[in-house]
């Protein structure tokens, strides 16, 4: 029995296997796009963002700026997402890209002191 039930383990391996690089054998991945099947997906050309807070007086983050964003990303969103030292999520917020920076100010009640990065992400329009 135990020698039946490795041979079916390992057939079941062996096919999900398969069928991973057979889903993985469609994708094609180039520089600036990643596509499947016949829907490519293009980059407008982010390489790297930073971004610069102000602080009030009281400690609390007022407003997020990001800076060098690429023109050809105009029209499509930019998402910030504020994290702690854990990875936690603060505050999350997104607004349309029109220019090569973005302010965002609707951010709660962020305390300076606990804010330890940054995470962007950009979606199409």
């Amino acid at each position: 029995m135990t020698v039946l039930s490795k041979t079916l383990g390992f057939a079941l391996a062996v096919a999900a296997a398969t069928a991973a690089f057979a889903a993985a054998a469609s994708l094609a991945v180039g520089a600036r796009s990643l596509s499947a099947g016949n829907a490519p997906v293009t980059s407008c050309g982010i390489a790297t963002l930073s971004a610069t807070r102000t602080v009030d007086n009281s400690g609390t983050v007022t407003k997020v700026t990001v800076a060098g964003i690429p023109v050809a990303c105009n029209g499509e969103t930019l998402s910030l997402t504020l994290v702690d030292s854990n990875g936690a999520v603060l505050a999350s917020v997104s607004a349309p890209i029109s220019g090569t920076t973005a302010a965002f100010s609707a951010l709660g009640s962020v305390s300076a002191p606990s804010l330890a990065g940054y995470r962007f992400a950009v979606m199409g329009a």
